[in-house]
């Protein structure tokens, strides 16, 4: 017996485990829904080299955008939208004014102030950002205001 393998197989076998016909609507649905879960955030067109648009690429690249909305909607993390100047409640009952300090020390030490109904899972992007970062990402945050 003779097993024939070559490229098509191995995509094939691995990529798609399933038999594509059979399967199919199951590998259009979950590639619909991989797409739609990785695109980038879109937001108004900043022009090029600002540092609000420096700082949408940073919250794509840093996929904040897997975590915080820009839209409003539910994820793990609270929605950025329109939250620049509001105040927030955290799970200790402290409340905070969120401003250009606080979005800092959220990045900074994520761990300090629990947002009200949300898990610690933030990691801290102080070793991975640099001050300009921060700055760029804080611009960005102020445009979801308006």
């Amino acid at each position: 017996m003779i097993i024939k393998f070559n490229f098509y197989s191995y995509i094939h076998l691995y990529l798609f485990p399933l038999d594509l016909l059979q399967y199919r609507s199951f590998y259009i649905i979950f590639y619909l829904l991989i797409a739609y879960g990785c695109s980038k955030t879109e937001s108004k067109k900043f022009s090029i080299g600002s540092p609000e648009s420096k700082g949408l690429d940073i919250f794509n690249r840093m996929a904040c955008n897997a975590c915080h909305s820009i839209d409003g909607s539910l994820k793990l993390g609270p929605s950025m939208k329109n939250q620049y100047g509001k105040e927030i409640r955290h799970t200790d009952g402290s409340i905070a004014i969120i401003d250009d300090n606080y979005i800092r020390e959220s990045l900074t030490d994520p761990l300090k102030h629990i947002v009200e109904g949300y898990t610690p899972i933030m990691p801290s992007y102080k070793p991975i950002l640099k001050e300009e970062d921060f700055i760029n990402l804080i611009a960005f945050i102020k445009t979801l205001d308006k």
